[in-house]
């Protein structure tokens, strides 16, 4: 019987663990969190002015004189229902700015519609929000955003999510990621980033391993094309021919081991990367370096494919000392809203996300905020770090621009260990249609910490 519970416990950890996959794919492979590797200025905003209250006020849909109402779109059904964790996260932030008053005598309200993560559901979810709830802004935290982009931004309404790779973040401003934004030309206009960061770390040989569909291929690709453009690495094995669900990996292991890789790179679904790391270790060959896609989680650290893994976040991981104040906040208001829910990338992704909205809110005047003013003043914004949870960044400057910057975590007996002392990772070479467009100083990126492997 225990046996049997061990073996349940372990297929949840794993299926919470697969949810992350589409969203890590947008963020941990692509790059994550922060402008500071990037110090160009965004020209296209140049000439945006603060909107002010309007007086006498007039009071947009979904604000009233003692309410706010905000919808979000996050799925809580189907094989993404994990992702309900974020809304823990945005309820405890909302449930602080209630409680602080923070947005004066108005209390935040939350109204989430479930699309599944379905394209077509996620158009009907934005549609009833807006006309049925009548939301004053929302927050788009599916993989399906893409689909309803169009029609809110064509609405006017304020939208502060997780980027997830969708190119809409680069293409209407009125979307805003919660920290950073996307390019609108994800497939072709990339950085380096996550293979400087592996070079960094001692990679010198990578075998890149990418699903055949959607971005898990087009990630793979950039890498693959990455590992070309930076001196001092090699690309010994590249693959994007396995299917989704694949479980037997013995002509790739075979290559892999063949190539004398010493970095195995894989932007494939999390459980077929577990299982090509387990078949891996079976035939005695044991990578330097392991990438995933994701799994920042308390339930990945008993995962035994994950001993010695790396992966990347667009915050500040939890185990940052000394800790910063949004940090220590987050912990607080979990403790109280959600005290069952495990502290990971998710619920900190709906904190985060709601903070940006309450600074948006805050922008366009907490006594008659507009869907306009909340589009325009937040975008003028300098210097936001939603109270130290990353560097200080500028919304004009991040919007379509790439991911310069990560933080980077290694499970280390079976603990999460921030890496690069820390700090974030910048990588310096941006690509544009596989050409170097330019290289930026990294001036951000901090020395590696070491660490023993797993």
């Amino acid at each position: 019987m225990g046996g049997l519970m061990q073996h349940r416990r372990a297929s949840r950890a794993v299926v919470g663990v697969c949810a992350l996959t589409a969203l890590a794919l947008g963020i941990g492979i692509s790059g994550t969190a922060g402008a500071a590797g990037d110090p160009r200025p965004n020209t296209q905003f140049k000439n945006l002015k603060t909107i002010k209250e309007p007086s006498p006020c007039k009071l947009d849909p979904g604000v009233t004189a003692d309410e706010i109402k905000i919808g979000s779109i996050t799925p809580t059904s189907g094989p993404s229902a994990t992702f309900s964790t974020i809304l823990d996260g945005i309820k405890a932030r909302f449930a602080k700015a209630n409680a602080e008053g923070e947005l004066g005598k108005r209390k935040l309200v939350l109204v989430n519609e479930d699309d599944a993560a379905d394209p077509a559901r996620n158009v009907t979810a934005a549609q009833k929000l807006v006309e049925q709830e009548k939301v004053f802004a929302i927050m788009p935290e599916s993989g399906a955003g893409d689909s309803s982009g169009k029609y809110l931004h064509d609405q006017g309404i304020p939208a502060v999510g997780w980027q997830l790779g969708l190119a809409l973040y680069g293409t209407y401003p009125n979307f805003f990621g919660m920290q950073n934004a996307n390019v609108k030309d994800i497939a072709t206009h990339y950085v380096a980033r996550p293979i400087e960061a592996a070079k960094a770390l001692g990679a010198k040989k990578f075998a890149i391993i990418g699903n055949s569909t959607g971005n898990a291929a087009t990630f793979a690709k950039q890498n693959a094309d990455s590992v070309k453009k930076t001196p001092g690495v090699k690309l010994v094995y590249e693959t994007t021919d396995i299917p989704p669900g694949t479980t037997e990996f013995g002509a790739v292991v075979d290559q892999i081991k063949q190539s004398g890789a010493d970095t195995v790179y894989t932007t494939m679904a999390v459980t077929d990367g577990i299982a090509l790391v387990n078949q891996l270790k079976q035939a005695g060959v044991v990578p330097k370096i392991i990438v995933f896609p994701g799994g920042y989680s308390p339930s990945v650290l008993n995962i035994p494919a994950f001993d010695n893994a790396y992966f990347s976040l667009e915050f500040a991981p939890l185990e940052t000392q000394p800790e910063p104040h949004g940090i220590t906040e987050f912990k607080k208001w979990m403790a109280q809203t959600a005290p069952s829910v495990a502290l990971g990338q998710q619920p900190m992704v709906g904190w985060i996300s709601g903070n940006t909205l309450i600074e948006g809110i805050k922008a366009a005047g907490v006594d008659c905020p507009t869907r306009k003013a909340f589009i325009n003043n937040l975008r003028m914004v300098k210097g936001y770090t939603a109270d130290g949870m990353f560097p200080p960044l500028n919304f004009a400057d991040v919007y379509n621009r790439p991911f310069f910057c990560a933080y980077y975590i290694h499970v280390v007996n079976h603990q999460f260990v921030p890496e690069f002392g820390g700090k974030q990772f910048c990588g310096k070479k941006e690509i544009v249609n596989n050409k170097i467009l330019s290289e930026i100083p990294p001036t951000t990126t901090a020395a590696p910490t070491t660490t023993a492997p797993a």
